[in-house]
């Protein structure tokens, strides 16, 4: 349990960029990341597998309506986060109460446009810094194979003084299928292998 926690953490840490811009149209949804009341993914992982479910929604700074999103294992919640689709991409708002100095955007809206980016912010008065980078590629998870798959993955990341390593695969309409991190000696990969649509 506390390495799942641990890993949520981390998840947040690694996934800062600066506070976007509320001026231009903002989305209500985004297509490789569908946030709906109800959704829940179950993924495969060493120890047990663990779920993570929208559980609800809050407001978050600027009006938006933000998902309230639980990760468990054994039935038991080990970490909590949430989430909104911004005019940037879909971002992080609060991880187990933390609130970062800016929000966290991990997946942008713009995938054609936005395939790097720098990074450079705190959380809970840690200095996180690093680039993230995009592309697609096929990737296969428990539940099947996503030909299109797009792939965030942040190589060359340090939170204070230690390097980590983080990378996300999102498929259309399905949302992360695979999620990998390192953080000294930590390492951890999540296979999906059971995704149910929320309404």
């Amino acid at each position: 349990m506390k390495r799942l926690a641990g890993f949520s953490f981390l998840a947040v840490l690694v996934c800062s960029v600066a506070a976007p811009s509320q001026e231009a149209a903002v989305p209500t949804a985004h297509p490789y990341y569908p946030l709906k009341s109800g959704s829940e993914w179950t993924y495969k992982v060493q120890g047990g597998p663990i779920k993570v479910k929208v559980v609800g929604i809050e407001k978050v700074a600027g009006g938006l309506n933000g998902f309230k999103l639980e990760t468990s294992a054994a039935s038991k919640v080990s970490a909590t986060e949430v989430v909104a689709v911004t005019a940037e991409g879909v971002q992080r708002f609060n991880v187990n109460g933390l609130t970062p100095d800016a929000p966290i955007l991990f997946l942008p809206t713009d995938l054609d446009k936005t395939k790097e980016w720098n990074i450079g912010t705190k959380v809970s008065g840690q200095e996180l810094k690093g680039t993230f980078k995009i592309d697609k590629e096929s990737v296969t998870v428990p539940l099947g194979t996503y030909k299109d798959a797009i792939h965030v993955k942040g190589l060359d990341m340090t939170i204070g003084a230690a390097k980590t390593t983080i990378e996300y695969w999102f498929a259309k309409d399905v949302g992360i299928v695979k999620l990998k991190f390192s953080l000294g000696s930590q390492d951890a990969t999540l296979e999906l292998e059971g995704y149910t649509a929320g309404k």
